[in-house]
């Protein structure tokens, strides 16, 4: 009896070790500012925050407390840091967000921030539009490749850089300095900016500088990319078409693409 009073004992510690939850800390204590949800001209919705302590971080999202949605800091690839940013997906104008930020340092601390809440400013009617979208009637006309061979409405897939979604994003299968995505419009159209906003795996898969080439063969760029945290603009003048290849020429390597490429059309 007395070795098996014991052995239940030993038993049922275990089961209440296992059972145990683990303990998640208050993340604001270790924000340099309050969070705060940004907007861009498209209806983009990032956090930008740095913290005290090395994190990853993830953000989960939804029109109520359930969540069910989630977003990716864009740094993740150089595993925890301090400087974040965070990049929502589609969002519908208009509509409220709850939200919450979750993460780890590297010894295995949970950390996890109060339920916030955003609501999303509609578009104005002066606002630019990117008429390289699926949406809108473009299409993607031919592409270096994607990753894992798969097709462009596929998960990696070229249709990603023209969805519109910034948690989507279309990666090349290795391609580095050598990808390439065409775009086709529905109509031509006199351009007044190209945009690209490059994907990036922190150390690899990222475009720092691109070219723009038309149905002609002529030739726009290079264009430098600021970054990888949103989409960058260029201004251009006496560009007319409705096919633009955009190239990658100079890169990290790796699985290089985009999230988001851009044709703005002038008034």
């Amino acid at each position: 009896m007395r070795r098996l009073s014991v052995v239940s004992l030993f038993v049922g510690f275990l089961g209440a070790a296992y059972a145990a939850p683990p303990v998640v800390e208050p993340v604001e204590p270790y924000l340099t500012a309050p969070l705060e949800v940004r907007f861009g001209p498209e209806g983009q919705a990032w956090l930008e925050l740095t913290t005290t302590l090395d994190l990853a971080c993830v953000v989960v999202y939804g029109e109520d407390e359930s969540f069910g949605r989630m977003a990716l800091d864009a740094g993740m690839g150089a595993a925890a840091h301090r400087e974040h940013r965070i990049v929502f997906g589609r969002l519908q104008p208009g509509r409220s967000y709850a939200y919450r930020l979750q993460g780890s340092d590297p010894t295995g601390r949970l950390f996890a921030s109060r339920t916030y809440r955003f609501t999303v400013p509609r578009a104005s009617a002066a606002a630019p539009v990117n008429l390289a979208r699926l949406a809108l009637g473009a299409r993607v006309a031919a592409v270096s490749s994607n990753y894992g061979g798969a097709a462009n409405d596929a998960r990696w897939g070229a249709n990603a850089a023209l969805d519109g979604d910034p948690a989507t994003e279309w990666s090349s299968d290795g391609d580095g300095d050598a990808a390439f995505l065409t775009v086709e419009l529905p109509r031509e159209v006199d351009v007044a900016d190209f945009g690209f906003w490059t994907r990036t795996m922190g150390s690899s898969a990222q475009v720092f500088a691109f070219t723009v080439e038309d149905e002609a063969g002529r030739t726009y760029g290079p264009f430098e990319l600021g970054g990888a945290d949103r989409m960058y603009r260029f201004p251009v003048e006496g560009v007319r078409g409705r096919r633009f290849t955009f190239r990658a020429v100079r890169t990290s390597g790796g699985n290089t693409g985009a999230v988001e490429v851009g044709v703005f059309a002038k008034p």
